[in-house]
């Protein structure tokens, strides 16, 4: 047969198209998020097509999202905007396997090749002395000191909740009155009524807008500290199982607002460290002290270790009151470690010190050991970390009291930047909500309010995973991004509908169908039921007075 220029002649035999030419290597990132794009579809048993395709349009969104319906307009959403919402009300989510998921592929992408590069000119220890070493020292002592060693190999995981506002919805069952920190009321009480979403994301250990979302849970502040307890045990178990712990045990921080003690207890005997802030105010007591021969009952508590401000350190050291005390409070005693780190880029000197197996004062009356008899001793470790100016060079205006508990010690340098680490999830919950539009679906039920925010992790996850494929597009006015830093979410977000293509879809074709009857004429439903929050039940309702012809015309 013969052929024309340009034309390949077809003979009685067929043969696969680039045979015969050496196989051309494929990207290790594209076939990742290929990967994880399969696996993603297999978590979502009921609607998972719509579901899928949702999330696509999310990070395919060339704007922030701020609405739900105008999803359904994305080429990427091959659906209507009915399905959008039957998505969202009768579709179901595989959590156990979800997180798994998310645990298994983005923990170990937080730090990219420039903090992978840094790491190694900063890890100057030698494992094989180290080994050497520990060969002659018992298995168990041998374990602490490996855990101890291992900085930059460590899993660090930051725990935090952010609300979910729904003021108006008064036909939403479970809100509650959450703390919304961009309310502008005055004083201490800035809540709103809405949802909260606790999340645990992994933090690299260089600063950038990135950190991976392995878990978000829907909490109340009545069951908060039980279920940031089991959040918690949940996160160690998938790292364990998954392979992404490594040798040494995790680091959770958490911020100020949960409760030391309890999570201490709640955690004691789990593989993990926490790392906890604690409120201006705490005190903590070392062990009594006893002798032979002293008689009398036996002291329960020691000396007091204050977690106290500035200006109150200086006024107990001076033997004075300090501010809301009118008696004054004996000086902390000396403490069993410190640190000073001089001239630091960011933070100038940087002084810290520890006291070593302090504990706090329990109480069984209330909260997490309401009931128990006796009440456990929880032994950790308080930090003190004080520095010279803030990052902007204004006067650090309070005092850093970390409270650290776990299967060993830790070193003080590891231990404050594993804290400031922490603001990495305060980005990725800016860019969540944001950008990707966690709190924009106004649904009614916290069900689809989970759903969607389990689309909205999944979004942000491909974004983390094609991070090494996306392009610069920059703006015309927008500055070049430092190259020893990762492209931040938005830049990514950006070039993700041009890396969407090379993918595929693992979902399938939307069948063609005719709108349904619809609602038989002449049935009601009735008016929706109203939930009231907690605390407006023994409140008297005043009924609003009839509009009038006058007031209609103002």
């Amino acid at each position: 047969m013969h052929s024309k220029r340009g034309e390949t002649a077809v003979g009685p035999t067929l043969s696969r198209p680039g045979a015969g030419l050496p196989a051309v290597p494929r990207n290790p990132a594209l076939e990742a998020l290929r990967k994880f794009r399969e696996g993603l579809l297999g978590c979502l048993t009921a609607r998972g097509d719509a579901l899928f395709e949702l999330a696509d349009a999310v990070a395919c969104s060339d704007r922030p999202v701020r609405s739900l319906v105008q999803l359904s307009l994305e080429p990427e959403f091959r659906r209507g905007h009915g399905a959008l919402y039957d998505a969202l009300a009768a579709g179901r989510v595989d959590d156990e396997r979800l997180f798994c998921l998310l645990t298994r592929m983005l923990a170990p992408l937080v730090d990219g090749p420039q903090a992978r590069a840094w790491i190694a000119g900063h890890d100057v220890i030698d494992h094989q002395m180290l080994d050497r070493v520990l060969s002659r020292v018992p298995v168990a002592d041998a374990a602490r000191v490996r855990d101890a060693c291992a900085r930059w190999s460590r899993v660090r995981v930051a725990i935090d909740a952010t609300p979910y506002p729904r003021p108006r919805a008064e036909c939403s069952p479970g809100r509650d009155h959450v703390h919304n920190g961009s309310c502008h009321c005055k004083g201490s009480s800035r809540t709103a009524p809405g949802w909260e979403y606790q999340l645990a994301a992994v933090t690299g250990h260089l600063r950038t807008a990135w950190a991976a979302v392995i878990d978000v849970r829907r909490t109340t502040p009545a069951t908060r500290t039980a279920a940031t307890i089991a959040q918690a045990r949940a996160v160690v178990r998938r790292l364990h199982a998954t392979g992404t712990a490594g040798p040494a045990a995790p680091l959770l921080v958490f911020d100020a607002g949960y409760s030391a003690a309890a999570l201490t207890d709640g955690l004691s005997g789990y593989p993990a460290h926490i790392l906890v802030r604690l409120p201006a105010g705490s005190t903590f007591y070392t062990d009594a002290v006893a002798w032979p021969g002293k008689n009398g009952r036996p002291a329960h508590r020691g000396l007091e270790v204050h977690c106290l401000e500035a200006e109150d350190l200086a006024a107990a050291a001076a033997g004075q009151a300090p501010r809301g005390r009118k008696k004054p409070l004996p000086p902390n005693p000396e403490p069993d470690e410190e640190l000073i780190l001089p001239d630091t880029p960011l933070y100038g000197t940087v002084r810290a010190e520890a006291w070593h197996d302090v504990h706090p004062q329990l109480h069984g009356g209330r909260g997490w050991f309401e009931g128990r008899d006796p009440l456990p001793v929880l032994r950790g470790t308080l930090v003190h970390v004080s520095v010279d100016r803030l990052p902007d060079g204004r006067d650090p205006h309070r005092q850093l009291w970390l409270w650290h508990a776990g299967p060993g010690p830790l070193s003080l340098d590891e231990l404050w930047r594993a804290y400031l680490a922490r603001f990495d999830i305060e980005h990725a919950i800016r860019t969540l909500k944001g950008s990707l539009g966690l709190t924009a679906a106004k649904v009614r039920l916290p069900e689809q309010a989970d759903r969607w925010a389990r689309v909205v992790i999944a979004a942000h996850a491909q974004l983390l995973l094609a991070r090494p494929l996306a392009a610069d597009l920059r703006r015309p006015w927008e500055k070049h991004p430092d190259p020893g830093r990762p492209l931040s979410p938005g830049r990514v977000r950006r070039g993700f509908r041009d890396i969407r293509p090379r993918l595929g879809t693992p979902s399938r074709v939307p069948k063609p169908a005719s709108p349904g009857p619809g609602r038989p004429k002449g049935t009601r439903t009735g008016p929706a039921t109203r939930h009231l929050l907690p605390g407006e039940a023994d409140m008297p309702r005043i009924p609003k007075p009839p509009l009038t012809r006058e007031k209609v015309k103002s």
